[in-house]
């Protein structure tokens, strides 16, 4: 489309605005896929259908203490299990691995937060890292053992864990 004055104007207007729609158009759906994968591929707690309980006691496993507040705990928490292997798992072995009491103990409230989703060695570091709640771990072979043997249950992976807490505890084979 050249007339004899040159290049048509309106061509490079008309191409000009398609560029700019189109390149719209691509950049939002790719957006939106990215969006829409994360939120399907990620880890979410509801997906496990845990169905909390009241513990039959007032001392917290962690610390052997009564407690003011206290809870059920997961020894492997969701998203380590989610991280270590569940992540493929079928809703139903979801719903009975957050469910299965040999993954419980109860735990004072502020404690079980404290430790959180994480593994021995941050929670053994979070209980005395000078960071607010402070408060010894006094079965923590004990816990180790039982986290141990959850994993090993559940065929969930040891790769993301560190050998220290296990080999202080007698557990030489991850």
């Amino acid at each position: 489309m050249v007339s004899q004055n040159g290049p048509n104007l309106n061509y490079f207007l008309c191409l000009n605005m398609l560029n700019k729609t189109l390149s719209k158009i691509f950049t939002v759906s790719i957006a939106i896929g990215i969006a829409s994968m994360s939120f399907a591929d990620g880890y979410d707690r509801k997906d496990f259908s845990y169905r909390s309980y009241k513990p039959n006691t007032s001392i917290g496993f962690y610390t052997n203490k009564t407690c003011d507040f206290i809870n059920i705990d997961h020894i492997v928490s969701l998203k380590d299990a989610y991280d270590s292997g569940a992540s493929s798992w079928s809703a139903s072995r979801k719903k009975a691995f957050a469910n299965g009491r040999s993954n419980h103990v109860p735990s004072c409230g502020r404690v079980n937060s404290s430790k959180g989703s994480e593994g021995p060695s941050d929670f053994l570091r979070r209980s005395n890292d000078g960071n607010g709640l402070e408060y010894d771990i006094v079965r923590f072979c004990e816990y180790v053992q039982k986290y141990y043997a959850v994993k090993v249950k559940y065929s969930l992976s040891f790769s993301s864990n560190k050998k220290r807490p296990f080999e202080g505890c007698g557990i030489n084979s991850l």
